[in-house]
């Protein structure tokens, strides 16, 4: 008895299936134009019924591209870029794009190594959190010659490439009317801040600076053993009590890790404070007060920008507001 081969399902059998033309069914599987949802969602449907698959290298042929978005961050050890990831794969997949990422380990020269690597896979476009506001400008050059770029979270201001991000500013601003809400007075504030190379750790110590620019503050990196050191250097001060600003939920961690450590109690003797009140946040204890950014509103603004048609008009800037999130850390 011979085998029976399936002939394979094709485009136009997808449109038949869900009364639209081919170049309908093309747009609503290829993500890269907007188009009605429920017409997308139909088409989305009828593919999956019966069982299309699309042919990624023949499209590569034709368009001489891939429908995969890269994505180039700073580091995976930071959990928030980890969440960061998470998301925007989440938000591009439902419009057909994958997402490839890569990690810079903290270096610029990695970080261009890596830009090059995605150039040479034909990718869609790039998504990059610079690891340097300056240093890593050569790199943003040179991908916006071959691709779409989009700089998220951080941003390189002397380059012209679109940048998707929280408002750190106004995120400060947030946490510094809690803190005097509180009724801590300026001398019993610290600030564990980071990485003064990035927009992000910048813009957040200019932010607390302008609210307590008498309080201490500590520079380091965004990462737990950074906090946990930074409880440390403010103990040996003499300060036995006060509010401690963390310019990321990581470094909060570490900071209420350390003081622990040291005997003393979270929000009893510190009140601890974070920034982003994503992925990380949830596993404080006690939790976490934080102010939270946007990921989802940022990652559909990222796919707007990747699917805008070639010499469509884009923002320059597109910055969302944070949420401040009462946790038990610092109550009201």
């Amino acid at each position: 008895m011979g085998v029976s081969h399936r002939k394979p399902v094709t485009m136009k059998d997808v449109a038949a299936h869900a009364g639209v033309s081919a170049a309908t069914v093309s747009r609503a599987l290829s993500g890269g134009r907007s188009m009605n949802p429920a017409v997308r969602d139909r088409v989305q449907a009828a593919a999956r019924d019966l069982g299309y698959q699309i042919n990624l290298l023949g499209r590569a042929l034709r368009q001489q591209r891939l429908n995969i978005v890269g994505l180039m961050v700073p580091d995976l050890d930071n959990p928030f870029f980890a969440a960061l990831a998470e998301q925007l794969a989440r938000t591009l997949r439902s419009h057909g794009f994958e997402l490839l990422v890569s990690s810079a380990a903290g270096s610029v020269e990695v970080e261009a190594q890596g830009v090059q690597s995605f150039l040479g896979q034909q990718i869609h476009s790039l998504v990059i959190i610079p690891c340097d506001e300056v240093e890593s400008a050569a790199t943003l050059r040179l991908a916006q010659q071959r691709v779409t770029v989009v700089q998220f979270d951080r941003r390189v201001a002397t380059v012209d490439v679109p940048f998707v991000g929280g408002d750190n500013a106004a995120g400060m601003e947030l946490i510094a009317a809690h803190v005097r809400a509180t009724g801590v007075s300026e001398s019993e504030v610290a600030f564990f801040g980071a990485d003064p190379h990035s927009s992000s750790g910048r813009e957040r110590w200019e932010g607390f600076h302008r609210a307590f620019p008498n309080s201490p503050q500590f520079s380091g990196a965004f990462d737990i053993d950074w906090g946990y050191q930074a409880v440390t250097e403010l103990l040996s001060r003499g300060t036995k009590t006060g509010t401690i600003v963390a310019a990321a939920d990581v470094i909060a961690l570490g900071a209420i890790s350390g003081l622990h450590a040291a005997g003393m109690n979270v929000p009893g003797d510190f009140r601890v404070v974070g920034f982003d009140g994503v992925g990380i946040a949830s596993f404080a204890l006690p939790k976490l007060t934080t102010v939270r950014q946007p990921v989802e509103k940022m990652s559909d603004a990222i796919r707007l920008l990747i699917g805008a048609e070639p010499g469509s008009a884009t923002p320059a800037e597109t910055l969302l507001q944070p949420e401040f999130v009462l946790g038990e850390s610092s109550p009201e």
